[in-house]
């Protein structure tokens, strides 16, 4: 059963071509808030860098725990991030659904354990994100 649905940023919560939150990436994670524990896993290099892409305090109230690399010490792939980041979601790996753009990041997560989905598109990536969640139940 799926407790918890860690997201990357880049490519899944904020366009990189545009440099733009995609809304309807942003409307999920809205309406799983209450019902999953949610993170936001990414590489950059701080939380401030990250901070300064949303308004003041969006961040905090979207996501339960945000993980930068640059202050945790590892990059995604690196297995011990994914697990830092479960652990920061009081849940453990199986209990998560880990989405990214990146197949390596996913194909990672799920030697770990996670339920993962590469996100592609975003009207496909959010219909098929939802139907994970709805058969994990």
């Amino acid at each position: 059963m799926i407790k918890a649905v860690i997201f990357d940023c880049f490519g899944v919560v904020l366009d990189i071509m545009r440099g733009t939150k995609i809304e309807q990436t942003l409307e999920l994670v809205k309406e799983l808030k209450g019902q999953y524990k949610l993170g936001m896993m990414t590489n950059v290099p701080s939380r401030y860098s990250l901070d300064q892409r949303f308004n003041p305090g969006e961040l905090d109230e979207l996501f339960d725990v945000v993980v930068a690399s640059g202050e945790v010490g590892w990059d995604k792939p690196a297995p011990e991030m994914y697990i830092m980041t479960a652990e920061k979601l009081a849940v453990r790996p199986d209990e998560c659904l880990f989405i990214d753009d990146v197949p390596a990041f996913t194909a990672v997560a799920e030697t770990l354990g996670m339920k993962t989905f590469t996100y592609v598109n975003v009207p496909e990536s959010i219909v098929a994100i939802k139907k994970i969640l709805e058969e994990s139940k």
